[in-house]
């Protein structure tokens, strides 16, 4: 039985669910997550108890310190604990397959990434967003507002973002991800397809008497909810009668009870989506406005209104007043999921580029081949252009 390391940063339940497909298809599956507060799902590994999690899972058949040294690293010296932990997966990986880090790894520099390729573990590339996205260009390539975005998001490092991306251009077997994460890329890749269980929701057409509107962001500045707001008070203000909803930091299935009994969902204004939270809402019955990349391949294009700051106080008040475009919508949603979405499609897609050779994935078609000389000439400062320049991979 073939074996699949999934690590990271627990986003919208992404790990747990890439883990149940993986499973269902015969492959076993070791997670290592952090817990999410809003999720209560569990993972092969916790950081605060790998060694025990580790012997268990038959991965370690010995302890390598006693209890006393592993209450010690995890209350008094996290730091070392990473550097062991980090140590000892990387001879851990022998023994696997695949290794997928989402949206977080401890493997950060070239040596890593040579060490584990010489294992024949297939790096699989699975980005979610801001773990590669560059903010200074983004902004540039998509003409989004700096300002509207916030200083926390552009205060980053260039170099170490691009570093990164060039690790998995260079040593990855192949890589998943979207356009506006990928600006800077110089190597084709295949378009993030979510998986989507959809078990997990109760998809229902509300047809409420005031439409509920909801918006629920994970992050202020990135999903433009000052403009949101502001769009919804002006609205209100004109008497379209509808009911808005502001949640934030609520549980999981709590949220996934007010998108069933919601007719709408305002994601995001910046980020080309839809995300996972326009799949929710769509699973739901909900129609869903977010900003969306109308250049997108064939196999994205999901049945959303797609709105920017500019256009957004017409489209939200055009939908709520179509209550026949309200169900046509929620339907297609409904469809769109199961053809596109489905956790059984999703995974098999994935399996066959991480099982294919070389070869197969170029006959397989890339989703995107990225146009990297323009970006350079038209986009990136000549700072930028000249950190590029410098990365010498080995």
């Amino acid at each position: 039985m073939k074996k699949i390391w999934i690590e990271g940063i627990e986003t919208a339940g992404l790990i747990h669910t890439l883990s149940k497909g993986f499973s269902s298809l015969g492959y076993e599956v070791l997670t290592f997550a952090d817990k999410n507060p809003f999720y209560n799902y569990s993972y092969t590994l916790d950081k605060y108890n790998f060694i025990e999690d580790l012997k268990s899972s038959n991965l370690l058949s010995y302890p390598l310190l006693t209890r006393l040294n592993l209450v010690f690293i995890n209350k008094f010296a996290p730091n070392k604990r990473i550097r062991f932990f980090k140590r000892l997966q990387l001879r851990l990986l022998k023994k696997i397959d695949f290794y997928i880090p989402v949206f977080d790894t401890h493997f950060l520099k070239e040596n890593d990434f040579k060490e584990i390729v010489k294992y024949k573990t297939k790096i699989i590339g699975y980005f979610v967003g801001s773990e590669i996205r560059i903010y200074s260009v983004f902004c540039k390539h998509y003409e989004v507002s700096p300002q509207a975005l916030g200083f926390s998001f552009l205060n980053e490092s260039f170099s170490d973002k691009a570093t990164k991306l060039r690790y998995f251009e260079k040593y990855a077997h192949c890589i998943f991800s979207v356009p506006d994460q990928m600006s800077i890329a110089t190597k084709p890749y295949f378009h993030l397809q979510l998986p989507f269980d959809t078990s997990k929701f109760i998809f229902k057409i509300n047809k409420n008497e005031k439409p509920i509107v909801l918006h629920c962001p994970s992050n202020l500045d990135f999903k433009g909810t000052t403009v949101i707001k502001a769009v919804i008070s002006e609205l209100k203000n004109e008497g379209l009668n509808f009911e808005f909803k502001f949640l934030q930091n609520i549980p999981h299935t709590e949220l996934l009870e007010e998108l069933t009994n919601a007719d709408i969902l305002l994601d995001e204004l910046y980020g080309n989506g839809p995300g996972l939270l326009s799949f929710e809402a769509m699973a739901s019955g909900c129609v869903v406005l977010t900003k969306h990349l109308e250049s997108s391949p064939n196999c994205f294009k999901p049945p959303v209104i797609a709105v920017n700051k500019d256009n957004l106080k017409e489209k939200l008040r055009e939908i709520v007043l179509n209550r026949n475009k309200q169900v046509e919508l929620s339907q297609k949603g409904k469809e769109y999921l199961t053809e596109h979405n489905n956790l059984d499609k999703v995974i098999k897609d994935m399996l066959q580029k991480m099982e294919a050779t070389p070869l197969q994935l170029k006959e397989f078609g890339y989703d995107y081949f990225p146009n990297f000389e323009a970006v350079s000439k038209d986009i990136l400062s000549e700072e930028q252009n000249n950190i590029l320049k410098s990365l010498v991979l080995n």
